[in-house]
């Protein structure tokens, strides 16, 4: 028991997470510089509130948006802080929050970023699930913002799928990486927050398996139904 807990203290490290967070952007620069990427130009109108599933996260630096940085909500635990070093090697801007620690206070932040002309980047089943099944946060966000959510997808044909509780995709060197959007999802005062949940759900599926089979690779497998309420949603 004792060994567990102190690897847990190292990897609390900021120097190891430095450490990891370097070795990590070096790793995603080659795949980029060795692959192909595949990407139509995003719609027009922004900002907006970016949404991928969570499988995805290590394709992030692919789907940069105009130029100012994304700006993506990452979990302040410890993998959310070595994902957030690599998010801003990229230029992605980040701000530490989740549904249970500090998310009031980083929705704040992501809408003032918002109103200077930032696009937010959430994932709506994050941090922990169930797989593929979007959260009410990412609705509520958005129509605190007074922005569309606009709904994306990438793949790769060189990776791997890891056996986390979302299947996380990683990307090798000399792959072809597709990215695919969808239409921006628009909510007003008025909007039926299930509902629109549900067409966040439908149109980020829909997207995945076709960027899924246009790589050649296996479908994503949505997780099996639970029931319980939707809660707020952000990214690892």
């Amino acid at each position: 028991m004792r060994t567990p807990r102190k690897i847990k203290q190292v990897l609390r490290s900021p120097a190891v997470q430095w450490t990891v967070g370097v070795l990590a952007a070096v790793y995603l620069r080659i795949v980029r510089l060795t692959g192909r990427l595949d990407r139509p130009e995003p719609p027009t109108g922004g900002p907006f509130i970016l949404a991928t599933w969570h499988s995805r996260l290590f394709l992030l630096s692919y789907l940069r948006i105009g130029d100012r940085p994304l700006v993506a909500l990452i979990s302040g635990n410890r993998d959310g802080q070595i994902i957030s070093k690599v998010a801003r090697m990229f230029g992605i801007h980040n701000v530490a929050g989740s549904s249970s620690r500090g998310g009031s206070q980083a929705i704040r932040e992501m809408i003032r970023l918002s109103r200077d002309g930032h696009s937010i980047y959430i994932t709506p089943d994050g941090p922990r699930g169930p797989a593929m099944k979007a959260q009410r946060g990412i609705v509520e966000i958005a129509r605190l913002a007074g922005l569309p959510i606009l709904p994306a997808a990438a793949s790769t044909s060189s990776g791997s799928e890891r056996n986390t509780w979302d299947r996380i995709l990683v990307p090798y060197p000399f792959g072809r990486t597709v990215v695919l959007w969808g239409d921006p999802i628009h909510i007003d005062g008025s909007s039926d927050v299930e509902s629109v949940c549900a067409k966040v759900e439908a149109a980020l599926t829909d997207l995945q398996l076709r960027a899924d089979h246009a790589c050649g690779r296996p479908p994503a497998k949505p997780a099996k139904p639970r029931n319980k309420p939707r809660k707020l949603a952000t990214s690892n």
